[in-house]
């Protein structure tokens, strides 16, 4: 988590949220999840990576970039936890991502490519960055993307229940 005007830690409230998006999400064939290294992602990361079988995760710096406070101060100027401490966090840590790129949509890019389904655990900024729109989103939303040639396309968006919010073919 950064410090200095840092959002509070995950709830009771939160963690349950993540624990019934890992419900939604049981059905998809995940093998990492990918984490911004903020501390209520972390803790995001922990409850899905319990849910789903012990994933392994990596933090990957850049996946914090869209959220909006990191957008005002700059992810170089905001300090994060040591990973010792991520990692008591989130005990599933196993790598960092430190070669992946510095701007968020080139780090989801990155992430693409490490593996063809990747469970992204990131701010609710992220979705909206991605799919270039002003979208409605609740705090707790899983959003389908498909690169389209240099672009992220949205092709669904749904609240942790997986109730479909939003559908593109």
């Amino acid at each position: 988590r950064a410090t200095g005007g840092s959002p509070p830690p995950l709830t009771e409230q939160g963690a349950t949220q993540a624990r019934t998006a890992a419900e939604f999400l049981r059905s998809q064939c995940f093998d990492r999840i990918y984490a911004s290294p903020c501390a209520r992602t972390l803790a995001t990361a922990k409850e899905l990576s319990e849910a789903l079988g012990d994933l392994p995760v990596t933090v990957v710096p850049a996946l914090a970039a869209c959220a909006a406070a990191v957008k005002k101060r700059g992810l170089e100027n905001l300090p994060f936890l040591a990973p010792t401490e991520m990692a008591r966090m989130c005990p599933r840590i196993d790598s960092f991502g430190e070669s992946a790129p510095k701007s968020f949509e080139a780090a989801c890019a990155w992430v693409s490519q490490q593996t063809p389904q990747a469970l992204v655990v990131s701010h609710r900024e992220g979705i909206r960055d991605l799919a270039h729109e002003k979208l409605k989103l609740p705090y707790c939303a899983v959003g389908v993307f498909e690169k389209g040639g240099e672009d992220w396309v949205l092709k669904a968006l749904h609240r942790n229940t997986g109730e479909l919010l939003v559908s593109r073919g």
